[in-house]
C-alpha cells in the first residue's frame, strides 16, 4: 500500500502518483516554494543591492572607472553576482542582472551596463 506524502493516506491510481488528491498536492508544492523563496531571499537582497550600487555610480553613462574603495565603502558585496562574462581578451566581467563590473586593476573597478551575448555567459560558482 502507497501512502499520501503528506497526510499518509491510501494512494490509489497510477503507480508514479505520491498525492491521494489535488488538494495535498497542491499544499505540498505551496509549502516547498515558500520554503525555497526564503532560502533564497537574502541573497536576492544582496542581488539587488549591488545592482542599485552599480546603477549609482554609472548614472546616465554607459561605461565608467571606480575606485574600489568606493563601492567598498557603499557595501558593495563582491561575493555576489548573477554570472560571468568571459571577453575575447580573457577579461571577465562579473554580471549582476543587467549591469557588470570589471577588476581593472587592483584599485580600480570597470562598470557598465551592457547587453551580453547569453552564449558567453557563465554561470559558475565565485571563488574566494
Amino acid at each position: 500500500m502507497r501512502s499520501c506524502r503528506l497526510c499518509n493516506n491510501e494512494v490509489l491510481g497510477r503507480a508514479d502518483k505520491i498525492f491521494c488528491d489535488i488538494k495535498c498536492k497542491n499544499t505540498y508544492n505551496l509549502a516547498l516554494r515558500r520554503q525555497t523563496k526564503l532560502e533564497v531571499k537574502p541573497i536576492d537582497r544582496l542581488l539587488h543591492r549591488n545592482r542599485e550600487i552599480l546603477q549609482l555610480l554609472l548614472g546616465s553613462l554607459k561605461k565608467v572607472m571606480i575606485d574600489k574603495i568606493v563601492m567598498t565603502r557603499a557595501n558593495f558585496y563582491w561575493d555576489h553576482c548573477t554570472g560571468l562574462y568571459h571577453n575575447k581578451d580573457g577579461k571577465i566581467y562579473h554580471l549582476v542582472y543587467d549591469f557588470a563590473w570589471m577588476e581593472f586593476s587592483s584599485q580600480q573597478i570597470l562598470v557598465v551596463k551592457k547587453k551580453f551575448n547569453l552564449k558567453q555567459v557563465h554561470a559558475q560558482p565565485m571563488s574566494k
